[in-house]
């Protein structure tokens, strides 16, 4: 089997401990869309190297294919062009004519779509895509867009990555924060339940823990081909030892994945309007003031659509409600601020991604975090004005551009 990952600091990192981790007769690739930048600082035998603490490590045979980003072959009708470099390269110059089996995505939800629309020649039903970025909203857009068909739908994976990590060259990443990912199993459209042994009568709850066989058993399953590449994602996402990875039912997941992104998005907020690095970002009254505000208002959000998809979903056929379930104690303002205090202390040295995208003109992800927060508040009825002025207030200054953000932060 074949696993295709993007190229990005995270896709490299990822790549590195795939390749030390999955038997010889598996295959890692790397996709990189800047054919140019790239091609010139590799050669056909180089390997990728790991940079930590000054610690520089390598592992062989990882390969390097080029796709073009720039051709959407579900509006256009192109299949792309795609060139294989590296130590397997004579045995995968095919690869651009064959389906892509697994594909990790560590691009940022903005570029998702058009990159994944760029490659669906090659991905279907039995393809298995990772969507491993920080930001929630990707997947609804991606089965909208893209797989609006469930049963023609790759499989899909969520992940929620706390690693920083960058290249010093295309082949050479270093990670300069080791952090950890969890990641969760979209529920299957075709109605296999991924996590059957959680609902098992047969198995005591302390024993209960998601396992291979429930996505699909090679002994006894006449669907198996259908599900291998989902298996064997999987299960070599959950041997990365290195990168600290769990797996996690699609329950906990989302309340994890929504933990991540407001800490994600209060932190840019706050490095927007400040300007300073995350470890000052709660230095003063007002900042932190500003941050328990909009932690109150995302937290208060939350709530209200808990309980009304729950009283949605449980109410009797006579109208009553049976008791509901509390509100996850993890998605209130307490566990909310203990989250974003532990972030900004651990990342303290380091500029809040936002910050440093409009600082250089790049796109923000703003649609994925605050926009994705304050959506959901619209949605179900909530008042969220300090979140609503944030948002429209970041999305002035990535329009003004860069010159003018400098010459903002410096007369301030």
């Amino acid at each position: 089997m074949r696993f295709h990952i993007l190229h990005s600091p995270l896709g490299t990192l990822l790549a590195y401990h795939l390749r030390r981790t999955l038997p010889s007769k598996h295959a890692v690739s790397l996709l990189c869309s800047h054919r140019d930048v790239v091609q010139k600082q590799i050669t056909r035998n180089s390997a990728v190297r790991l940079e930590h603490s000054g610690v520089i490590m390598s592992v062989p045979n990882i390969d390097f294919e080029f796709h073009d980003h720039g051709q959407c072959s579900s509006s256009e009708g192109s299949s792309g062009t795609s060139t294989v470099v590296g130590t397997g390269a004579t045995a995968a110059e095919d690869q651009e004519h064959k389906p892509i089996e697994s594909l990790i995505v560590t691009v940022p939800p903005s570029a998702t779509q058009s990159t994944l629309d760029s490659l669906i020649h090659r991905l279907s039903p039995q393809s298995t895509i990772v969507l491993m970025q920080t930001g929630l909203g990707v997947y609804e857009q991606l089965i909208t867009n893209l797989f609006p068909n469930p049963t023609r739908r790759p499989h899909f994976i969520l992940g929620s990555p706390r690693h920083y990590a960058w290249l010093k060259r295309p082949d050479h990443v270093v990670h300069n924060l080791i952090g950890s990912i969890d990641f969760s199993i979209v529920p299957d459209p075709r109605g296999r339940d991924f996590e059957a042994i959680l609902r098992s009568s047969d198995i005591s709850s302390l024993s209960r823990g998601l396992r291979l066989t429930d996505i699909a058993n090679k002994d006894n399953d006449a669907q198996f081909a259908e599900y291998a590449s989902l298996r064997n994602t999987v299960a070599v996402l959950s041997r990365l030892d290195a990168l600290n990875v769990s797996w996690l039912p699609m329950g906990e997941g989302e309340i994890v994945f929504r933990r991540d992104l407001v800490v994600r998005a209060v932190t840019d907020a706050l490095a927007v309007m400040l300007g300073m690095p995350n470890g000052e970002l709660l230095s003063t009254e007002s900042s932190r003031k500003l941050a328990g505000t909009l932690i109150r208002e995302i937290s208060g959000a939350f709530r209200r659509q808990w309980y009304t998809e729950l009283r949605s979903h449980f109410r009797e056929s006579d109208g009553r409600l049976p008791p509901l379930p509390l509100f996850p104690k993890g998605l209130g303002g307490k566990a909310l601020m203990g989250d974003l205090v532990r972030h900004l202390l651990v990342t303290q040295k380091y500029n809040a991604p936002m910050l440093s995208n409009i600082q250089i003109g790049a796109p923000t992800q703003l649609r994925y975090g605050l926009w994705y927060l304050l959506g959901i508040g619209r949605t179900y009825g909530c008042s969220m004005p300090t979140t609503t002025a944030l948002c429209r207030t970041i999305s002035a200054r990535e329009s003004i551009g860069p010159p003018v953000c400098k010459s903002l932060k410096e007369t301030i």
